[in-house]
């Protein structure tokens, strides 16, 4: 019988319980399905079959020591999403290659680690009253501050944080869209490359299991999915799951924020038919 392995972190050692949707359906199916530490040095991947990388949620604070094991496992085994995928997606300077291929995406200022920068100089020259200042590697809200120009301390303890983002790794300024105070974030869940179900997002949600920080299934709009289409049509392949993140602009057009390759949560548990359809994606791989 086949062999599966879900890969999870130590703070969720049995797996996120969205992911378990899918398990269970695999399960029900005859499907041998484990569940693996990342950086458990016990775990045998060679044994592990077809791996999925699914709530690995500690990664960005031993990003080097995930990038080994990425490549060791994907030499040891079917790994997905693949490793190319991977390298492409772990660095959110994957934003500019969207740009590049027309994709409408928030308006991004770069700085690389080391580097001098005034964050309200910045701001104003873009003519920003508010900004988010990111880590480049990074997920969930780790590291992320809003700032305002309007709010003299605020920003110069942004400045501050800027400052000692810069201390480990490059770093992203980005404009504040009000529109995600009523329309929220609109996150697009694709598996095997079709769209499957949307959820709606607030801003600067906690990292917690699927469905625990205030999400709600949403309806995507058929410009939100031709665009998170358009995005995914720039992949190097194509993607076994991707989560595809929008924002609107102050035109009301949908604009990426983010697209998420590597361990995002597919919010199963908000669409009835997702668990299958991730569970079938994953038996259909045995060929």
């Amino acid at each position: 019988m086949a062999r599966f392995t879900f890969v999870t972190y130590s703070g969720l050692p049995d797996l996120d319980p969205d992911d378990r949707l899918a398990v269970d359906v695999m399960k029900s199916l005859g499907h041998q399905v484990r569940v693996a530490i990342w950086d458990d040095a016990s775990v045998d991947w060679h044994s592990g079959g077809i791996t999925v990388v699914r709530s690995t949620w500690d990664y960005h604070l031993r990003f080097q020591k995930f990038s080994n094991w990425y490549e060791r496992v994907a030499a040891l085994t079917p790994l997905w999403n693949s490793l190319a995928l991977m390298r492409w997606n772990l660095h959110k300077r994957y934003l500019e290659v969207l740009r590049q291929h027309g994709v409408p995406v928030v308006p991004t200022i770069w700085f690389s680690a080391g580097s001098a920068v005034d964050v309200h100089e910045i701001m104003h020259a873009q003519g920003w009253p508010e900004a988010v200042i990111k880590p480049a590697i990074g997920l969930s809200t780790y590291g992320v501050l809003r700032v305002s120009t309007h709010d003299e301390a605020g920003l110069q303890s942004g400045q501050r944080h800027l400052e000692r983002l810069l201390l480990d790794g490059d770093v992203m300024l980005q404009p504040y869209l009000a529109s995600v105070n009523d329309y929220g974030e609109r996150a697009l869940i694709f598996i095997d490359g079709t769209y499957s179900h949307a959820v709606r997002k607030t801003a600067f949600q906690p990292l917690l299991p699927a469905g625990e920080a205030g999400e709600t299934p949403a309806r995507a709009s058929e410009k939100e999915i031709a665009l998170a289409t358009q995005a995914l049509g720039a992949l190097p392949e194509n993607p076994l799951y991707a989560r595809v993140d929008l924002l609107q602009d102050d035109g009301g057009d949908p604009i990426l924020i983010e697209l998420e390759l590597v361990e995002p949560s597919l919010f199963l548990s908000m669409s009835a038919q997702a668990p299958r359809r991730f569970a079938n994606a994953l038996i259909a791989l045995l060929g």
